[in-house]
């Protein structure tokens, strides 16, 4: 019974048109129908995208559903929303308002890196693409951090006509979210390249520099401004997502091969199975 309570909302959203392929923010939960014209990869949605691939996976591939969900959500996306920055022609996913682009892109939405690598690896027809735009994105989610003061990113960045990404008033502070170390990992881990273990590292010293408490990591209430007084507290995903990324990333060992587990989006690694029923 288990299954099929969580199976439901899936098949559920699999059944409804999607505009662009895509899936509004919101969803009546009396009617089962959109309720929203917005999309996002950022807050209210990540999650949901990530776990279209991420399902797929840990059932052994044999949802094919879910796969087929992703695919088209992902061309939906590149169609839709993926956008370059002037001058550095840097790659970012836009918001969709439900009438037009809105030129932002949360910290959130550097997950979609990793997603994407992890979506790569199966011989499928996009494979190339999907790893083109991983890579893109992993190092538009670096500048985010390179380009403010303290090296460390702020919460989202707007996107304007030839000044690249600039940090909004409100949008300043950083609280050790895990979604860009999380792509740096899993790029790493598919391309071996040093760039991003460098690249990781020079995120691990700002958080050092600036964030470290002796006793755990605090937010930053100002990118540009470090000197400002930090929180008083750290945000429990630091530990169990940020850091978990940054061990993995430099751990030669590799603990948590990605082609028997599957990490959830808590970064909880998570053995595959065989499910109890697949809809093909």
């Amino acid at each position: 019974k288990y299954w099929d309570v969580a199976e439901r909302p899936m098949l559920l959203l699999h059944s409804l048109p999607k505009p662009h392929d895509l899936y509004p923010t919101f969803i009546n939960p009396q009617t089962g129908r959109w309720s929203s014209e917005k999309f996002t990869f950022g807050a209210l949605a990540d999650s949901f995208y990530e776990y279209l691939i991420k399902q797929w996976l840990i059932t052994n591939k044999k949802e094919t559903y879910l796969r087929e969900m992703f695919d088209d959500a992902m061309i939906g996306m590149a169609k839709l929303l993926v956008q370059r920055s002037s001058p550095s022609q840097l790659v970012y996913i836009a918001d969709w308002s439900g009438t037009g682009l809105h030129h932002k892109m949360d910290h959130l939405a550097c997950f979609a890196g990793a997603m994407l690598a992890i979506g790569a690896q199966d011989g499928h027809k996009f494979d190339k693409e999907y790893m083109a735009l991983a890579l893109a994105l992993g190092d538009t989610c670096y500048e985010m951090y390179a380009r403010t003061a303290s090296g460390l990113s702020p919460e989202y960045v707007n996107f304007v006509r030839g000044k690249d990404m600039q940090t909004p008033r409100g949008a300043s502070y950083n609280i050790g979210r895990p979604e860009a170390v999380e792509t740096f990992f899993v790029l790493w881990y598919y391309t071996r390249d040093p760039k991003w273990r460098d690249i990781g590292w020079e995120v691990f010293k700002a958080f050092e520099k600036h964030a470290a408490t002796g006793s755990g990591w605090a937010g930053v209430p100002d990118v540009d401004h470090p000197s400002r007084k930090k929180d008083d507290k750290m945000e429990s995903f630091v530990l169990a997502e940020t850091m978990k990324y940054l061990f993995l990333l430099f751990n030669n060992d590799y603990p948590v091969p990605l082609e028997k587990y599957v990490i959830n989006t808590e970064a909880h690694p998570l053995g595959r199975f065989e499910p109890m029923s697949a809809k093909s």
